[in-house]
C-alpha cells in the first residue's frame, strides 16, 4: 500500500467524519445559542468528549511527545496542570453556568462585561482574547501539516496540507455547530485512544522486549532525559511548579472552554465531567513515554522534527493498513479541536465588539456574521502558520502565558472580590502582558527558574488590586443583582417563628 493511498483514504474517512458531525448538529444550529452552545441541552456524555477534545488535541498526541523527545523530564508539567485545571473547573464552572444561564451569556466576554458593568470592558476582553487564540487554531494547523508530512513522505507539501485542513476545519465549523463538533470529538478521541493505547503496548515489546527492559534502557542511556532540568538544561524544577501554577489556573481562561461550559445542561453536568476527565491523564503519560522511547528508537537528534517522531514511529512500526488509524486520528486531532477555537473566536467579534458597538444590528445578523467570520479568521492562523511554523508544545507554552492573565478578572474579581474594578482588570492585564511579553521576548523566559507568564500574572494580579482599590466599583445593587442566583444568601431565622427542626438521633 502506497502513501498515497493511505492519505487517500485517511482523507476520505475524515470527509465521511465530518459530513456525519455536520448532519447531527445542523438541525440544533438554526440560531447563535444554538450553534455555539448547543442552546444548553448538552449532557454530560458529550460536554465529556467536547472538552477532553479541547484539552487534548494534536499537541497531545503530536507535540507533547515531541516536547519529551526534545525536553525529557519537563513534558510532565503537562499531566500536573490539568489536575490542578480539573480542580478549579469543579469549583467555578458550575457558578459561572449559573450566572450565563441567568442573563444568557455564550460568550467570557459576555460574563466580564455584566460582572463589571461595562461594555468597552467586554469588547477589550473579546477582541484580545480573540487574537490570543489565533495561536492556538495556529498549533493545530501545525498538527495537521505535521502529519501530512510524514505519511506523503514529502509528495504533498506542508502548504497543501494546511490549505485542505483549512477547508474541512471551515466547513465543519459553518455547518455543523457546536453540537456537530461534540460527535466529531467522541469518535476522534476513541480513535485517538485506540492509537496511543497501540503504540504504548506494541513500541516496548516490539523493540525492547518489554516493558521492564524499556525503562532500563532509558536509566542506563538516557538518564538525562529523565531528570530536571536534564537535557533541557534550562526547565527546572521551579520552572516545573511555576508553570503547573500558571496552566491550571489558565486552562480555563481560554474563551473556547469558557463557552463550551455554557453548553452543559446543569451545573452537576459540569461538576460531573470535571470528576471524569482525569482519565485523560493516562494518555498523556502514554505519549510521554512514546517520545522518550523515541530518543532510542530513532536516535536524538536536532534535525529530528519533534512535531513528527510519533507519526514517524508509528509508520516504522506497524503495518500501513493500521497507519491509516494513527493517521486519521492525528488529522482530528488537528481538525476537531481548532472548531470551538474559531467558532468562539468569530462569536466574540460579531457578538461582543460589533453588536456591542452597534446595538441595533438585529440577532439574525449578528448569527449569519459570526458563521461568515469562520472562514477569514482561519485564514489569518493558516497564514500565521506558514510563517512562523515552531514546536508544537512552544506555540502552547507562550499562548497560556498570556491567556493566564485573565484569572484575576475572570476568577478572583469576577466570583469572589466584589470590590474589583473594570479599571483594575483593564490595568492589571496591560502590565501581565508587558511583563510576560518582554521577558518571552527578550528569552528570559524561565527566568532565574520562574515561568514569564508567572511572574506577569504576579505583577498583574498587584496592580490589579491596587488599581481596583483606588477606583470606584460597581454599583452594590448591581453586584447582588448579578450574583443574585449562584450565591444566594441564607435564611435568616426570625424569632418569632417556630421551624422544625431535623429528628435527633439517639446515642448508641
Amino acid at each position: 500500500m502506497s502513501t498515497s493511498i493511505v492519505l487517500g483514504v485517511s482523507l476520505i474517512i475524515v470527509i465521511i467524519i465530518t459530513l456525519f458531525g455536520i448532519y447531527s448538529g445542523s438541525r440544533q444550529s438554526q440560531d447563535l445559542e444554538g450553534w455555539l452552545v448547543n442552546s444548553r441541552k448538552m449532557g454530560s456524555f458529550l460536554v465529556w468528549f467536547l472538552l477532553g477534545s479541547e484539552i487534548y488535541t494534536a499537541f497531545t498526541f503530536e507535540g507533547l511527545a515531541g516536547y519529551a523527545y526534545k525536553n525529557g523530564a519537563a513534558a510532565f508539567y503537562n499531566v500536573a496542570l490539568n489536575d490542578v485545571a480539573y480542580a478549579i473547573g469543579f469549583l467555578v464552572l458550575p457558578t459561572i453556568w449559573i450566572i450565563a444561564k441567568k442573563f444568557g451569556y455564550v460568550t467570557q466576554s459576555d460574563f466580564v462585561a455584566g460582572r463589571y458593568d461595562s461594555r468597552a470592558l467586554g469588547i477589550f476582553t473579546a477582541f484580545t482574547s480573540a487574537i490570543i487564540m489565533i495561536a492556538y487554531i495556529d498549533l493545530n494547523i501545525t498538527g495537521l501539516s505535521a502529519v501530512i508530512q510524514v505519511i506523503g513522505q514529502g509528495s504533498i507539501s506542508a502548504i497543501w496540507a494546511d490549505i485542505v485542513g483549512f477547508i474541512i476545519l471551515a466547513l465543519a465549523v459553518f455547518f455543523g455547530g457546536i453540537r456537530g463538533n461534540a460527535w466529531q470529538a467522541a469518535i476522534k478521541d476513541i480513535l485517538m485512544f485506540i492509537a496511543v493505547a497501540a503504540m504504548f503496548f506494541v513500541i516496548p515489546i516490539h523493540y525492547f522486549g518489554s516493558f521492564g527492559h524499556m525503562y532500563t534502557q532509558f536509566v542506563q542511556k538516557i538518564p538525562s532525559h529523565l531528570v530536571l532540568p536534564g537535557v533541557s538544561k534550562h526547565l527546572g524544577p521551579t520552572w516545573l511548579v511555576t508553570t503547573v501554577v500558571l496552566n491550571g489556573v489558565g486552562q480555563w481562561m481560554w474563551p473556547q472552554w469558557f463557552g463550551v461550559s455554557f453548553t452543559a445542561k446543569s451545573p452537576r453536568t459540569l461538576k460531573i465531567q470535571s470528576v471524569f476527565m482525569p482519565f485523560y491523564q493516562l494518555i498523556k503519560v502514554a505519549v510521554i513515554t512514546i517520545g522518550l522511547a523515541a530518543v532510542l528508537i530513532l536516535g536524538f537528534s536536532k534535525h529530528i522534527d519533534g512535531n513528527n517522531v510519533v507519526m514517524m514511529l508509528a509508520v516504522k512500526t506497524f503495518p500501513e493498513w493500521f497507519v491509516i488509524v494513527f493517521t486519521v486520528a492525528a488529522m482530528l486531532s488537528a481538525i476537531i479541536p481548532a472548531g470551538p477555537i474559531i467558532m468562539t473566536s468569530s462569536s466574540l467579534i460579531s457578538r461582543n465588539v460589533v453588536q456591542a458597538l452597534r446595538p441595533s444590528i438585529r440577532e439574525s445578523t449578528v448569527y449569519k456574521l459570526t458563521k461568515i467570520l469562520v472562514f477569514p479568521l482561519t485564514i489569518v492562523a493558516l497564514l500565521l502558520t506558514l510563517a512562523m511554523p515552531s514546536l508544537i508544545a512552544s506555540i502552547l507554552l507562550v499562548a497560556y502565558d498570556f491567556i493566564s492573565q485573565f484569572f484575576p478578572a475572570v476568577v478572583i474579581g469576577g466570583l469572589f472580590w466584589r470590590r474589583a474594578t473594570k479599571q483594575g482588570v483593564v490595568c492589571g492585564l496591560i502590565v501581565g502582558w508587558v511583563v510576560s511579553g518582554y521577558l518571552v521576548l527578550s528569552h528570559h523566559d524561565p527566568i532565574h527558574g520562574w515561568n514569564a507568564g508567572l511572574v506577569g500574572l504576579l505583577a498583574n494580579c498587584l496592580v490589579f488590586v491596587g488599581v481596583s482599590l483606588v477606583t470606584k466599583p460597581v454599583d452594590q445593587d448591581k453586584i447582588t443583582y448579578f450574583f443574585k442566583e449562584a450565591f444566594p444568601k441564607q435564611r435568616r431565622m426570625d424569632p418569632d417563628v417556630s421551624y422544625p427542626t431535623s429528628p435527633q438521633r439517639n446515642p448508641l
